[in-house]
This record gives structure tokens, C-alpha cells and sequence, in this order.
């Protein structure tokens, strides 16, 4: 739903567009737009927490497995 809306501002604010008659209204257009951009950058933000955090994980485990290997020679 964000992306859509993202998009509809970003096609609203060209050049090509029909423009804002008030200078105000294409002000708050922009924040709304600076507003998407920031949640989506936080969703993503929040994914690549996620993924490094089992990486880390995975790392760990790879670890251990590795020690155990050695370990059992």
C-alpha cells in the first residue's frame, strides 16, 4: 500500500504533472512522501536486523560443528 502511495505522490510532484496551485499543499505532498520513504526505509532496516541476526547465528553453529569435528579426531 505504501509503495502505491509512494508512487502516486512521486508521479504528482513531476514536472509533467498538473502541478499544486498552492505552494502549501505541494509542502505537505512532500512531507507525506519524506514520511513513506522513511517507514519503508525502517521495514527494510528492520528485515536486514532480522537476516544479520541469524547469519550470526548460522555463523556460531558453523562454529561449533567445526570444533566438534576437530574435536572428535
Amino acid at each position: 500500500m505504501a509503495k502505491s502511495e509512494i508512487q502516486s505522490l512521486l508521479d504528482g510532484l513531476t514536472d509533467e504533472g498538473n502541478g499544486y496551485g498552492d505552494p502549501e499543499a505541494r509542502r505537505n505532498a512532500e512531507l507525506r512522501l519524506q514520511i513513506l520513504i522513511a517507514k519503508e526505509q525502517q521495514k527494510t532496516s528492520s528485515t536486514l536486523n532480522w537476516l544479520t541476526f541469524f547469519l550470526v547465528v548460522v555463523g556460531i553453529l558453523q562454529v561449533v560443528i567445526l570444533v566438534f569435528q576437530i574435536w572428535i579426531k
